[in-house]
């Protein structure tokens, strides 16, 4: 079998992600910041998975909106809360040394987790 491209293996990462996220109403970036530190910085990985995940989850989104999965009297709140955070967190990841926010992230995932099965 033919190995993949680089290209490759991100187009296959990428669905991978988008599946992730319209499953799970979220999540890929958990998924895609691991893959993408293969090839990238961590900082840049973090960045990367962020700008990456926001397209598919604007789609799923509008799929689940139309569909009427998501009331409106809590998305639009909740939409405007994670935008304003998003935009802070991405200033402040800049100023995070690589460690603290591997570890911010770990603790993240691990919270996720444990939140997932209890």
């Amino acid at each position: 079998m033919r190995k993949f491209t680089k290209n490759g293996k991100h187009l296959l990462g990428g669905t991978l992600l988008g599946a992730v996220n319209g499953l799970f109403g979220g999540g890929g970036g958990m998924v895609a910041v691991p893959l993408l530190e293969r090839t990238l910085p961590a900082k840049e990985a973090h960045a990367t998975a962020i700008a990456a995940v926001l397209p598919a989850t604007l789609l799923s989104g509008v799929v689940y909106a139309f569909t009427g999965r998501a009331p409106l009297f809590a998305l639009v709140p909740v939409s405007l809360g994670v935008s304003l955070g998003g935009f802070f967190g991405a200033k402040l990841l800049p100023l995070l040394p690589v460690r603290v926010a591997n570890f911010l992230f770990g603790l993240l995932m691990l919270a996720a987790g444990i939140g997932m099965v209890l």
